[in-house]
């Protein structure tokens, strides 16, 4: 954690009373004397307080926008994060398995390795830490330092699967280490549609313990050993040191007979866990908020509505919930904006096409057909040129596949042909360019198609 300069609190004393205790008019009279001392005694006692407001306003569990990137702008599940000050980090498909890799922004070539062991040439994924069983969501980057999971290395097959370490290093891929090692319940408790994230001076682990399963050869079928036992969505907080504590914040069962799906986003010091379910027929559809103080662990649900069918949703810092909808009739598609304290969608304006979009940073980003549009707040919509970049990919890989990761805000973040390739589309209209890739990075890649 970085220490904040509190020598320059000195400057709101007033030096004069410094200098005049040091040089000393000796013929003062003990009254001014004594005056004198105490505003200098005055000055140190505010001086000292002000040091302690200041530890304490820089405590980790504080959120504090020097030292936790922005998370929100990142979409759930991608493999891919930022220090958001131009460089990115990314977790890529090769040929010895997931590859952990920076980039500072630019072309592909100057991606380098999470791995800091001497000598290391990134190709034995029983030895390298760049190759060294990543999970595929928890890149993180907090107080200045990459944080992510990985499974146990070295270990028995089954202890391997039980056991996820929290790994973490310098942004240049120096200085590895394994801050601890996590417990098998959160792993069994979080097993299902995982999302990791470092928030705030704890690691994050959220996703869904599924019921006791058996398996039937003669129908080569599994069911519920127990029909009665819920799926339950869980939240375990980790603290990102050597013994920290390690607790569960947040727990909710499914209903049997109900189909669910999940986001969670943090934002600041909340947590926001947004669940849509239908019944097994698609009827009855209900839509959910769940708010998670991060300070207190307190949770509580701030919405519920079972009137419109939010989808493809994304929450903004005021509670402000976006969504798209698409006309029945006429297909076309607008973005909607539903005030969670007020309970009602509104219409912003149409989009371009039914697209997938994520409303980041004041911008609806969307894709469709290979084609990116960004539209502003006021409904104006430009569309991104990524023809060259398309044929780059193709070029390399043999298909294409684009799905979004996010913006920030100089680009938008593209992640390629299943995990392999990473991608920037400059908000500015310059132009598109790979950061991380396998075709680039993996000395044994070959072409797949």
């Amino acid at each position: 954690m970085n220490i904040p300069k509190l020598a320059e609190l000195m400057g709101d004393i007033d030096s004069r009373y410094i200098l005049e205790a040091a040089e000393g008019d000796f013929k003062m009279t003990k009254r001014i004397s004594i005056k004198r001392a105490a505003q200098i005694a005055a000055a140190c006692l505010c001086f000292v307080g002000l040091m302690a407001a200041g530890w304490a306003l820089f405590d980790s569990k504080d959120y504090l926008e020097d030292y936790d990137v922005d998370p929100s702008y990142m979409i759930q599940d991608k493999m891919v994060t930022s220090d958001g000050e131009g460089r990115y980090f990314g977790i890529i498909m090769c040929r010895n398995g997931f590859r952990l890799m920076g980039s500072d922004g630019s072309a592909g070539e100057n991606a380098y390795n999470i791995c800091d062991l001497p000598g290391c040439d990134h190709t034995d994924s029983s030895i390298c830490l760049a190759l060294n069983r990543p999970e595929f969501t928890g890149l993180s980057v907090y107080d200045g330092r990459l944080y992510w999971t990985a499974r146990q290395k070295g270990a028995d097959a089954a202890e391997t699967l039980d056991t996820v370490n929290i790994m973490s290093s310098a942004l240049d891929g120096s200085d590895v280490e394994t801050l601890r090692s996590v417990s098998g319940d959160v792993f069994t408790d979080t097993q299902y549609n995982k999302y990791i994230r470092a928030h705030r001076g704890y690691m994050y682990f959220i996703g869904v313990h599924e019921p006791e399963m058996s398996f039937d050869p003669e129908t080569m079928s599994s069911h519920q050993k127990d029909p009665d036992e819920p799926y339950v969505l869980n939240v375990w907080a980790e603290e990102l040191n050597e013994n920290g504590e390690s607790k569960k914040i947040f727990s909710f069962n499914y209903e049997n007979g109900r189909q669910y799906s999940y986001t969670s986003q943090f934002y600041v010091n909340n947590l926001y866990i947004m669940l849509r379910s239908t019944k097994s027929d698609g009827t009855f559809r209900r839509f959910e908020v769940y708010k998670i103080d991060l300070k207190t662990d307190r949770g509580e649900r701030i919405y519920i509505t079972d009137e419109y069918d939010v989808n493809n949703w994304w929450l903004d810092g005021s509670e402000n919930l976006y969504y798209t909808e698409t006309d029945s009739e006429t297909g076309k598609t607008s973005l909607m904006r539903l005030d969670l304290n007020k309970g009602k969608p509104k219409k912003m304006f149409g989009l371009p096409e039914a697209t997938v979009v994520r409303v980041i940073n004041g911008k609806a980003v969307g894709i469709a057909d290979r084609r990116v549009y960004v539209t502003d707040f006021d409904g104006k919509t430009v569309e991104l040129d990524i023809n060259a970049l398309t044929e780059q990919v193709n070029e390399a890989y043999g298909y294409v596949g684009i799905s979004l990761c996010g913006v920030d805000n100089e680009n938008v973040i593209l992640q390629m042909c299943d995990d392999a390739c990473f991608a920037l589309v400059p908000l500015d209209g310059s132009e598109p360019k790979m950061i991380i890739a396998s075709c680039i990075s993996d000395p044994g890649f070959v072409k797949w198609f």
